[in-house]
């Protein structure tokens, strides 16, 4: 199996990068309310140069499928909202998403990652996400929780990469297959 080249959801088209989302990439990613939650591995400030390269390593990494990255753009108009990627096609892989503050509080980013996880766990490989948040970012843990993810205790040494800009990876989040599954066959039959 693969994954989609587009997943549409009601409100979100999830595609591949491509080097016309130069602009509205570095224009999220320089943005102190996104990068404040990201890895330390997002250099601050983010220039063009380091959008160049991270969207040329996207394009790469999804036509080898060894990494899957989206970038998202609202349906009604067009504009680039953020960015979600699966970091490896792995067993058990993580999981990372960033919004443009404009689309923050309309549960986007909820649907955005039921997007990116059900077409993981489809592909055939994935049987568990895993995500990491900086310690205070309340607002990505509760859509973590939202989707099903559950409290995966300390981030384990694997997955550690130098903390975020505010604070340290201290929030680890699961998500199981069999578990995603059970939740999606229970509200299937409650709708």
């Amino acid at each position: 199996m693969s994954f989609p080249e587009r997943i549409e959801t009601s409100r979100l088209i999830l595609r591949p990068y491509v080097l016309d989302d130069l602009d509205a990439h570095v224009e999220v990613l320089s943005n102190w309310d996104v990068v404040q939650w990201l890895s330390n591995n997002v250099p601050v400030p983010y220039r063009r140069e380091d959008g160049e390269n991270s969207i040329r390593e996207a394009i790469q990494k999804f036509q080898d499928g060894q990494s899957i990255q989206y970038a998202i753009e609202d349906k009604e108009t067009g504009r680039h909202v953020g960015g979600v990627r699966l970091f490896t096609i792995t067993a058990e892989t993580e999981v990372g998403y960033w919004m443009h503050p404009d689309f923050w509080g309309k549960g986007l980013g909820t649907e955005v990652l039921k997007a990116a996880i059900s077409a993981g766990f489809d592909e055939g490989t994935i049987v568990r996400f895993v995500a990491q948040t900086a310690e205070k970012n309340y607002g990505s843990q509760a859509i973590l929780k939202k989707v099903g993810f559950v409290d995966g205790g300390v981030v384990p040494a694997e997955y550690y990469r130098d903390g975020h800009q505010e604070g340290g990876c201290t929030a680890f989040f699961t998500l199981d297959k069999a578990d995603w599954l059970t939740q999606n066959a229970i509200q299937e039959k409650v709708t």
